[in-house]
């Protein structure tokens, strides 16, 4: 397990994964030991890497014997959105209420499903920031395999910022504008920097576009490809250069200047964009580092192109290598230990760049953290409280006690009053039971006349008269049986059942027609339907099987005959 005072650094990158340890002394960073992991398969083929990732931070932590340390972890630039935002003069809390104001404006996702920060980058006439955000879902899948390999998260920054520190710290008298180029696998950071300010972007188009273009046009697999690549490839040159001795080694080399001239054209609108949109210089330096600067011939590819000196960024320029590290293997593996030392440089302290995204389990660690003195606090007083009241129940129980026997006695008189009383009851819910079927007679007596006077009021207009009003128990008529009728009036399954509940009142008649025509007998049903005698909701279910009216156009006919049928809201006893 490393030290407590050392500083442990993971490059989560899109094919190699790169850990480090550092030191510091004084004012300088110490390098005192390094590994790199490189992933099989397509950078950009996603559905591959969290497992893949899992096992390279597991085997990198194993390596470094990292378990159980706070570590610095950098997110490849392709994962996050970042996008510079120039405000308006603003100051103290004013400019967390606008840059969230612009955040929501600019991030292409919902606030809430994001984690998101942003840093001021330029003061120089408008202020200008930096605001990056990436899905929470994303970051948090990340930072579980970096806690499943036993490690703790201290901070979470972002390769392109990560390398614009290692770029400041290791290249303090380079004045002049300069542009990094990280040629990633799966993407090209690009970092400017100039006096004042930096700007960064990401464009898609990395190693693995050579690669699968190699893939392509040879018609062999990605793996393949890669190997070839590595083991001999290298950017043929422009103009009048003498190919190599080797065809297919040449025809290699013609088919990476091709891919890498896609990259180049990136590079220049990246370029023209920082110059136009952005108001930034033009670079006079540039800077290449990743896994694509070591490929043969690419920064005289690069100079062939953009006319500007390019040279290889070593960011161990300005850190110091210890004794336990092999200087020359060092020197030769510095373009990919870049955003290893901007991460050591976050707990070393002076970074001009510190932008960090924290996962949720992290934020809620460290407002845990942030609460534990007043929780101790909050503790103590609790405890103390506690002591207070043990004094104070304890003379309460004596005055309890005391009270209680005065409240025994009173309660042994009132439970002499509460027997008389339920005496008492037991009479009125007998005297009750005597009064409750006489009471329903006379209701259930006086319930049709109430019915039928309703009905009598709801005719608004003399085109509709009754001929029959009758109820009807499960669709049948039960007035044959009521009044002994015989059974051929009737259905002959009608029997008087006494007691039961009567469910529909049938209203037949005859209506004249108007300009209306039927439709008078069902506006005459509906408003029939609502009085609190009917079920009004059952009936406009059903209104068609409920409601049914003649019709025609006999010019000598004087009236037609309707039916309709009504729902009843509660059930109505009969008795022979």
């Amino acid at each position: 397990m490393a030290d407590s005072k050392s500083i442990a650094v993971l490059n989560l990158g899109s094919q190699r994964l790169s850990g480090a340890i550092f030191s510091k002394s004084g004012g300088d960073l110490v390098l005192k030991k390094y590994e790199f992991l490189d992933m099989s398969g397509d950078p950009t083929v996603d559905a591959s890497r969290i497992p893949q990732l899992k096992v390279g931070v597991q085997e990198i932590a194993s390596r470094l014997k990292l378990k159980g340390n706070p570590v610095n972890y950098a997110v490849a630039g392709h994962t996050v959105f970042s996008r510079f935002v120039k405000l308006p003069p603003v100051q103290g809390d004013r400019m967390d209420q606008i840059v969230e104001f612009e955040a929501r404006q600019n991030v292409p996702f919902p606030i809430n499903e994001v984690i998101w920060d942003y840093e001021v980058v330029s003061e120089l006439g408008e202020t200008e920031v930096i605001i990056v955000a990436i899905k929470s879902d994303s970051l948090n899948e990340t930072n579980d395999t970096v806690a499943e390999a036993g490690l703790k998260t201290n901070c979470v920054d972002l390769a392109p910022l990560a390398l614009f520190n290692a770029f400041r710290y290791s290249y303090p008298d380079v004045d002049e504008p300069a542009v990094i180029i990280d040629l990633g696998a799966r993407s090209t950071n690009l970092v400017f920097v100039e006096d004042g300010r930096f700007f960064t972007r990401n464009v898609l188009v990395g190693g693995a576009a050579i690669t699968n273009a190699i893939a392509k046009e040879f018609s062999i697999s990605f793996g393949e490809a890669e190997q070839q690549k590595v083991a001999v490839g290298f950017v043929a040159q422009g103009g009048a250069v003498e190919e190599h001795s080797d065809p297919a080694i040449a025809a290699l080399s013609k088919v990476i200047r091709n891919a890498a001239t896609r990259l180049h054209g990136e590079i220049m609108r990246t370029i023209n964009y920082y110059r136009t949109q952005q108001g930034g210089s033009q670079p006079k330096r540039i800077f290449v580092c990743g896994g694509g600067a070591l490929l043969g011939n690419m920064t005289l590819f690069l100079e062939e192109k953009l006319k500007l000196p390019v040279e290889i960024f070593n960011p161990l320029r300005g850190v110091q290598v210890d004794r336990g590290v092999n200087a020359e293997a060092a020197a030769a593996d510095a373009p990919f230990l870049s955003e290893l030392v901007g991460l050591g440089l976050r707990s070393a302290g002076g970074c001009p760049s510190e932008i960090e995204l924290v996962p949720e389990v992290v934020a809620n660690a460290r407002d845990a953290k942030r609460r534990a003195p007043a929780l101790v606090i909050a503790g103590v007083c609790l405890w103390s409280a506690l002591g207070a009241g043990m004094l104070y129940f304890q003379n309460a129980e004596r005055v309890t006690q005391e009270q209680l026997s005065t409240m025994q006695q009173e309660n042994n008189r009132l439970m002499a009053l509460t027997n008389q009383i339920k005496q008492q009851d037991a009479l009125l819910a007998q005297s009750i039971s005597l009064v409750t079927p006489l009471a329903e007679a006379v209701g259930d007596r006086a319930y049709w006349v109430r019915m039928l006077n309703a009905i009598n009021n709801a005719f608004d207009n003399d085109l509709i008269w009754l001929t029959v009003v009758e109820p009807l128990k499960d669709g049948k008529p039960i007035t044959p049986a009521l009044f002994g009728q015989e059974e051929s009036a009737v259905d002959s399954n009608i029997k008087p059942v006494p007691g039961k509940p009567v469910y529909e009142l049938r209203l037949q008649g005859l209506y004249r027609k108007n300009d209306e025509g039927e439709q008078v007998v069902y506006r005459f049903a509906s408003a029939l339907a609502k009085m609190s005698y009917f079920s009004a909701e059952k009936f406009e279910e059903k209104r068609a099987n409920y409601v049914s009216a003649e019709s025609g156009v006999e010019e000598d006919r004087y009236a037609y005959k309707f039916n309709i049928k009504l729902p009843l809201q509660q059930p109505i006893k009969f008795t022979n």
